[in-house]
């Protein structure tokens, strides 16, 4: 499978771009943060059964997905503090940039972490008590392959065309949307869920996809989560085969909001690149 990596040392090889490289499936793994017996346990009605856009997994597969996030966010934390010591050397205005630059992607970072972790909190009840309409979703089935698979959680700014869903202030606390795609032998599904509370932007989101043209919703699903998700990866035939347009549309979508301070993605979904994608089948509220 092939994944967009953002490694600095390859940034610079590729002239400040994205490298696509080669993983095995096995490393294409949506969370390793749950022991062995707590995953099957708490995963079963996933990793047992086919997807099927029962409430049970679309909570099991939401509360995974926002685990992933919400360990990254830790993770990201650990680092900004090692790096601290990175000024060692500098001359005193540049460890000044420095400690400056870290100190306000701290600051998002932190509320990220805060909003990350109530939302996790609300799921882990859910999850606890089998209050299985704590979240609400969105099934798209398909009855061919997709070409790509991903997993992850964000707090959406904007909606499909760039219209502002949040405002994202440091002392707010975001709702997030969930997505995960699942293969079949010569099928695909795609599960898009959000908090059940009044005025949800993944509730927008999934809404719009909705009104979409079936043959389009593969499409737009596919941009939007290359702006928003780092767990993305694709068919290396497919990949290989795209031509220069297609091409430089992912690059483009992946390196959106790509920068030192993690700026949100702005980039509106345009549906004007054919990537020949399947056509819905069937779609269905959960």
């Amino acid at each position: 499978m092939l994944h967009y990596v953002a490694s600095i040392s390859d940034m610079k090889k590729n002239g400040g771009k994205l490298s696509v490289k080669k993983i095995g499936i096995k490393d294409a793994s949506v969370f390793h943060g749950f022991c062995s017996k707590h995953d099957r346990e708490l995963f079963s009605c996933i990793e047992n059964e086919m997807f099927a856009g029962r409430p049970d997994q679309c909570l099991a597969v939401a509360y995974r997905t926002m685990s992933r996030e919400l360990y990254g966010k830790d993770a990201g934390a650990h680092l900004r503090e090692t790096l601290r010591e990175a000024d060692k050397g500098l001359k005193p205005f540049e460890q000044f940039m420095l400690q400056q630059i870290l100190d306000e992607i701290n600051i998002g970072n932190e509320a990220a972490r805060r909003e990350l972790k109530a939302t996790h909190d609300a799921l882990t009840t859910a999850l606890v008590d089998d209050r299985l309409d704590t979240i609400s979703s969105v099934v798209f089935e398909f009855a061919a392959p997709l070409p790509f698979m991903f997993a992850g959680a964000w707090s959406p700014f904007t909606d499909l065309h760039g219209v502002e869903l949040q405002k994202g202030y440091a002392d707010e606390l975001l709702e997030q949307i969930f997505v995960s795609s699942f293969a079949g032998d010569s099928s695909a599904t795609i599960c898009v869920s959000w908090r059940n509370i009044e005025g949800a932007p993944g509730q927008v989101i999934a809404d719009q996809l909705l009104a979409l043209p079936d043959d389009q919703r593969a499409l737009a699903c596919l941009q939007f989560v290359m702006k928003h998700v780092e767990n993305v990866f694709f068919n290396p035939d497919w990949f290989q085969a795209l031509d220069y347009k297609q091409r430089e549309r992912l690059n483009q979508l992946a390196a959106d909001g790509l920068d030192p301070m993690g700026s949100a993605p702005s980039m509106p979904v345009q549906l004007d690149v054919d990537f020949q994608l399947p056509a819905s089948a069937r779609s269905f509220r959960v």
